[in-house]
């Protein structure tokens, strides 16, 4: 440890790993085409050989609630792929964590019907890709998908857990977002929103999918962001609805020169979230993986512990730092090497979508149009 290092954590305040993710797979049983971690089908049988069995997931349950987590996800991939999901899901359900779960719910067999019900999530986060077979089939390269999410939300539904559905916006179902929104209320009820990924970064840590083949164009991207914006504003305010009011403002926010001394990321990974990857590693989250310590080799305490040592030092994008629109940015370390392949890197496509937020900030919005962008 150099004497450079060893201040900064000396400066940084404590950490508490309370917030936490299990990523059981990166397999699944969809192909979509904007997958940030979905392997080559070709892999599968080195992944499954690689993958944590149930007994170790059990132990570093354990381990992790010992150390004070006490919110935990369940994700992937497709967490149900895994033959021994059930199996796994109680084991670490009867630790006592505040669970959130993850899937596309196109896997909702009896038995995983009958675990879930015995132990429920405290959430759901259930994604959908589009209105239609065709949509799936273009999104997801599986057209039967799209009525098995539809059959296995139904049976969701019967658990006392929170359901918030999720989605995914490429050029391949930008026609469907507001067919999507309107499936949701006839089919599961008007009380439940459709939460959309604001940033479609490239694929991470392997994955296959060509994103920035599909993905939106920034423009696009915040087209669709301020229309559902306004839909949303539309329906809170009725009648009292004024398009020549709208205007949009920034908040000063406080200045951020040390979040990145104050924090390993300058954000909470590594800080009180982590992921513990489908083969036993320690991640800040899951998009970072190129830094990591061992959970197998040193137990999860040891890990937390030493993860700070296996964080590099983070050189700053000097084009960032000076730029005025920096705090509006969506970027950070994992967007950057996403998109750039460094973690100092300046990503185009971001800087592109920060651009036309801060036009609309300059301009103050008064009399939106989303020609205007």
């Amino acid at each position: 440890m150099t004497n450079e290092t060893s201040r900064i954590l000396e400066e940084m305040p404590k950490r508490n790993p309370t917030d936490g993710t299990f990523e059981l797979t990166v397999r699944c049983n969809l192909h979509c085409k904007m997958c940030l971690f979905r392997h080559d089908d070709s892999e599968n049988s080195e992944i499954i050989a690689k993958e944590l069995t149930a007994e170790q997931w059990e132990n570093i349950a354990k381990q992790v609630a010992r150390a004070g987590t006490g919110s935990l996800l369940i994700t992937g991939g497709e967490p149900m792929i895994r033959k021994d999901f059930c199996d796994i899901w109680e084991r670490i359900y009867k630790q006592g964590f505040i669970i959130t779960l993850y899937t596309n719910a196109t896997l909702v067999t009896p038995d995983v019907m009958e675990t879930l019900t015995k132990y429920p999530p405290h959430k759901i986060g259930v994604t959908l890709y589009g209105a239609s077979e065709e949509t799936y089939q273009a999104v997801c390269g599986n057209r039967a998908a799209f009525y098995h999410a539809l059959n296995g939300i139904h049976k969701l539904l019967e658990l006392p857990s929170l359901i918030e559905f999720r989605t995914t916006i490429i050029k391949d179902n930008y026609h469907d977002v507001d067919a999507i929104e309107e499936l949701i209320q006839k089919e599961f009820g008007k009380k439940y929103a459709l939460t959309q990924t604001r940033i479609v970064m490239k694929a991470v840590r392997g994955g296959c999918a060509d994103v920035a083949s599909c993905r939106l164009e920034p423009e696009d991207n915040i087209r669709l962001a301020f229309r559902r914006g306004i839909n949303q504003i539309r329906e809170k305010v009725g009648d009292t609805y004024d398009e020549e009011k709208l205007h949009v403002e920034r908040k000063e926010s406080k200045e951020k020169k040390d979040t990145l001394r104050l924090s390993l990321l300058g954000c909470n990974a590594g800080m009180n979230e982590y992921t513990i990857s489908w083969d036993g590693k320690l991640l800040a989250c899951q998009l970072l993986d190129f830094f990591s310590t061992d959970v197998l080799q040193e137990g999860f305490d040891k890990a937390w512990e030493h993860f700070p040592l296996a964080v590099p030092r983070m050189q700053e994008c000097a084009e960032c730092t000076e730029c005025r629109s920096k705090d509006l940015c969506n970027c950070c370390v994992a967007t950057r090497l996403a998109e750039t392949g460094r973690t100092d890197g300046c990503p185009e496509y971001i800087c592109r979508d920060t651009a036309i937020v801060q036009k609309l900030i300059d301009e103050g919005g008064i009399g939106y149009d989303e020609r205007s962008i």
